[in-house]
């Protein structure tokens, strides 16, 4: 997110996404505006996606995390932090907020999540006459493990998790806690798949798509690696296979990774070979590995159940 004053840079935010990535990255960000935003104690309601990506003509780029529409006409612009806020951060987000307002003709509020073990983070910033400030939502109060064990207790003792119970765990990564945000973010797409969770199929796509924005937001390329891998085997990843791909298309793709397997290619050198999405191809492996018997439409069939 860091901005470049010569030259083009690439996104930080959503590192550069595919066209699966930036598939999972609006349907987050839908669920975290109706949803979550409501849930943090963020007043008013959302009405629509704002656009996140501002060029200037002399070829400098801003880039937001979340921008919402609100039901007052307000823009609502959300940002992630996990690092103490600074005063250079301010002067961005308010750069943001002018530009975003200049552009939109909108009152502008910027709302940061911020997850940084600080106990007096900053939130305003005196700019001459004017004094700018923020909105700051503390997550790190929050306790992550205590997030985990409660659901999980939940489920021991027969109880089925509900829409809102499963809140808290997308907020989870942005917690304290023991555990790294990797492990939080595989627990919570694990939880996410149980049987005892009671939501229908598009709400529980929608929450794997927030926890893996949050992985493109917050995780390193090797620990983002181990998430789109367990992204394959979720139902999110399922749509987004069965979204970019026909059926007759599908069967050629699983023909060309079987014969990779067999010559003894990873998934990833496959994905690579191929130039096929990883969560794509893993998914392809399991049900081959699963299923090492079956032809393509048996496999097809299996991907489809």
């Amino acid at each position: 997110m860091e901005q470049s004053n010569v030259s083009y840079k690439p996104r930080d935010v959503l590192n550069a996404p595919s066209q699966i990535e930036d598939k999972v990255l609006k349907t987050a960000a839908m669920f975290f505006g109706q949803e979550l935003l409501p849930y943090l104690g963020v007043k008013g309601r959302m009405t629509a996606i704002a656009p996140t990506e501002q060029v200037h003509l002399d070829v400098r780029r801003m880039e937001e995390d979340f921008n919402f529409i609100m039901d007052d006409g307000v823009l609502r612009h959300l940002e992630f932090e996990s690092d103490p806020i600074t005063e250079k951060d301010l002067r961005r987000f308010r750069e943001y907020e002018a530009f975003l307002s200049l552009t939109s003709g909108r009152q502008v509020i910027t709302t940061v999540l911020c997850s940084a073990d600080v106990r007096n983070p900053k939130t305003s910033l005196n700019c001459g006459i004017n004094v700018y400030r923020i909105e700051l939502v503390r997550i790190k109060d929050d306790d992550a493990d205590r997030v985990f064990n409660d659901l999980e207790m939940k489920m021991e003792q027969g109880g089925r998790l509900t829409r809102s119970d499963l809140f808290p765990l997308l907020l989870a990564p942005l917690m304290s806690g023991n555990m790294d945000i990797c492990g939080r973010i595989c627990r919570g797409m694990d939880i996410l798949r149980m049987a005892q969770v009671d939501a229908d199929k598009d709400d529980i796509r929608h929450m794997e798509a927030v926890l893996y924005a949050l992985a493109i937001k917050f995780l390193n390329k090797t620990d983002l690696e181990k998430v789109k891998e367990m992204m394959g085997m979720t139902l999110l990843g399922q749509m987004l296979m069965e979204d970019g791909l026909k059926k007759g298309e599908m069967i050629k793709l699983i023909s060309l990774v079987m014969k990779k397997s067999k010559k003894g290619l990873s998934p990833e050198e496959t994905a690579e070979v191929l130039e096929e999405d990883l969560t794509v191809i893993s998914r392809i492996y399991n049900a081959v590995k699963e299923h090492p018997d079956m032809d393509e439409d048996g496999i097809y069939r299996q991907l489809h159940n």
